[in-house]
């Protein structure tokens, strides 16, 4: 069944969606989730059977939230073993999204809750012109919204179908118009992934919030401050490329850089920053940011010793890996020798 919207229609869910959406993307994962590898995989899924076995299980891991990450829940590696082994099949058999793809996809995926999920992404990249990016928590925010404004169709159930997926579609390009601002499509895509999962947060601390990185990729060649020196830079790993992006970020800033706390840094560059979404190396490098490892001098510390504890927790292979988080009020400078005279 078609799903269709009027103008009055439209302006509601918009209304809605414009009132609630800084609060539920200030809890959006945005390191689980970076658009970057995204894009780039659409181009790829252009040629099913050029996409080799490590473009998928990376894709399926960003679908999964499993981003960067090493310890994929057991379910998931389940779901991504199974389309490894069914994808040249599918790919022979398959050449469009339809209700056969569904089909086939139902009967090759062990939990076929995670897999129509599996499955509704695959066939995004497959035809993205075609089918929006669209999850059970995506489905389940567009009945609630439908169900607010009194939509006609409002009480149709969603039944883990290719017409599911349709009617998302067709809900999202209509109320995306609607929308203001450039990234309109991004927002309203993470809006309604947060929207849908809302319900995950109940047990969240109302104070929680999580914020997208201003610089999400980062080389050495392409960037260059008028405040900073980042040529005395001279490591190159991942709390360094963190403290390059920190003097990028304090360029564009106009407040004071020498009466910075640890928590204002450490929000200055949020997980995700530069690419670097794993948790672990990036609580790792963090740590290792605030420290003298390896003759690092990013910082100068009022407290000396405070200085040298980072380093011995960067040193340690069983760190606490928020040591950095107890410190957040604690201030201090940028070493001189990084800025420009």
């Amino acid at each position: 069944m078609t799903l269709t919207l009027s103008e009055k229609e439209k302006r509601a869910v918009a209304a809605i969606i414009n009132e609630r959406i800084d609060e539920h993307l200030s809890r959006f994962p945005y390191a689980k989730y970076p658009i970057e590898p995204l894009e780039e995989w659409k181009r790829i899924f252009c040629d099913p059977k050029a996409v080799s076995s490590d473009t998928l299980k990376q894709a399926l891991g960003w679908h999964f939230g499993d981003w960067q990450r090493k310890d994929i829940a057991l379910s998931h590696r389940k779901a991504i073993f199974a389309v490894l082994n069914a994808w040249p099949e599918f790919t022979d058999t398959i050449t469009s999204p339809s209700a056969d793809s569904i089909y086939f996809w139902e009967q090759k995926l062990p939990d076929w809750q995670r897999g129509y999920d599996a499955t509704a992404f695959l066939l995004h990249l497959l035809r993205p012109d075609n089918l929006e990016l669209t999850d059970h928590h995506r489905l389940h925010a567009m009945s609630e919204l439908l169900k607010e404004i009194n939509h006609q169709d409002s009480d149709q159930s969603l039944t883990k179908s290719l017409q599911d997926l349709e009617r998302y579609t067709q809900f999202f390009r209509a109320v995306l118009p609607k929308l203001p601002g450039a990234d309109g499509r991004v927002r309203l895509d993470r809006f309604l992934k947060a929207y849908g999962n809302r319900h995950a947060y109940k047990n969240i601390t109302n104070t929680y919030c999580t914020k997208e990185p201003t610089i999400r990729q980062f080389t050495w060649n392409d960037n260059m401050a008028q405040r900073f020196d980042l040529k005395k830079i001279t490591l190159r790993s991942n709390a360094d490329i963190l403290f390059a992006c920190l003097l990028l970020v304090l360029d564009k800033n106009t407040r004071n850089i020498n009466n910075l706390t640890i928590g204002q840094i450490t929000n200055h560059i949020p997980l995700g920053t530069a690419g670097i979404c794993n948790p672990a190396s990036y609580h790792y490098a963090m740590i290792a940011l605030f420290g003298e490892q390896k003759g690092r001098d990013f910082f100068i510390f009022e407290d000396v010793p405070l200085s040298t504890a980072f380093t011995e927790q960067a040193n340690n292979s069983t760190r606490d890996m928020r040591f950095y988080r107890k410190y957040e009020e604690v201030k201090i400078k940028i070493n001189p020798k990084y800025i420009m005279n």
